[in-house]
């Protein structure tokens, strides 16, 4: 590869120019790692307006590098791939990492996102909280549905109708058979399973994951500590506090249980 190494990035830059059209390689790169991606995840992550992203993507739609897969979520083509592929042999990165055989995904970044709608959906009841893996995933619900839509092909997650409190009926994601499964045949999964301390944390902070929860619960300890303190004197402040401290103790003790047994 080092005798043509130069040929090849003469090549890449004049497909795209490396001086003069950095968002454009900022976008390419980005798909390649995120997998397909709505203009706004784009934008936000590359620190561009959505209008210049707009139009670097129709540039590199017009150069046939990118492909519109629904709504405004833009996926790598073949010839995207490829020339992503050639950077990849210069700079030792790969965008398409080898995955567990028995994930039947095109590539690794579906495998994270399945893994964590997974998780959220074991630990949330079998049902999938679209707007909760959307925020802690830091992604846009348009992003993520194009992941569901292609796990509800796969057959590992479907769609069904639920009534709310109210006898409304609410469409919902659950998991199915088949998804629980395959979830049970991947190590960090099986591990959160047996893991009672995880999961009754994540449960009790309303999280999917182990540092949201953290987050979490030092997020309320250092809202109400000052408030205990100031209040301290006032008589029944006393034993809310007493709960306080036993609070802290209860939930520093499980953290630390969930972190060791999760290893």
């Amino acid at each position: 590869m080092n005798h043509n190494i130069f040929d090849v990035l003469r090549e890449l830059d004049s497909i795209v120019d490396f001086g003069r059209a950095k968002i454009q390689w900022d976008i390419l790169l980005y798909i390649a790692s995120k997998g397909p991606s709505s203009v706004s995840d784009i934008a936000e992550a590359t620190n561009n307006s959505r209008k210049a992203v707009l139009d670097a993507i129709r540039k590199l739609t017009d150069k046939e590098l990118v492909v519109k897969i629904k709504y405004d979520i833009y996926d790598l083509s073949e010839k995207g791939k490829q020339i992503l592929n050639k950077l990849n042999e210069l700079t030792h990165y790969t965008t398409l990492p080898k995955i567990e055989d028995e994930i039947p995904l095109n590539n690794s970044i579906q495998y994270f996102y399945l893994i964590e709608m997974l998780k959220a959906s074991l630990i949330n009841s079998d049902v999938l909280p679209v707007e909760k893996v959307s925020r802690e995933l830091g992604i846009s619900i348009q992003t993520l549905k194009y992941y569901i839509d292609l796990f509800v092909e796969k057959g590992i997650f479907k769609k069904v109708n639920k009534k709310t409190l109210f006898g409304h009926a609410k469409q919902c994601y659950i998991i199915t058979n088949e998804g629980k499964k395959l979830a049970y045949r991947i190590p960090s999964l099986i591990k959160m399973k047996n893991n009672i301390f995880l999961r009754f944390l994540l449960k009790v902070t309303f999280s999917l994951r182990y540092d949201t929860a953290l987050i979490k619960i030092m997020i309320f300890l250092a809202l109400t500590s000052p408030i205990i303190i100031y209040y301290l004197n006032v008589p029944f402040m006393r034993y809310i506090g007493i709960v306080w401290l036993y609070v802290l103790i209860f939930f520093t003790l499980l953290s630390v249980y969930a972190y060791i047994t999760a290893k």
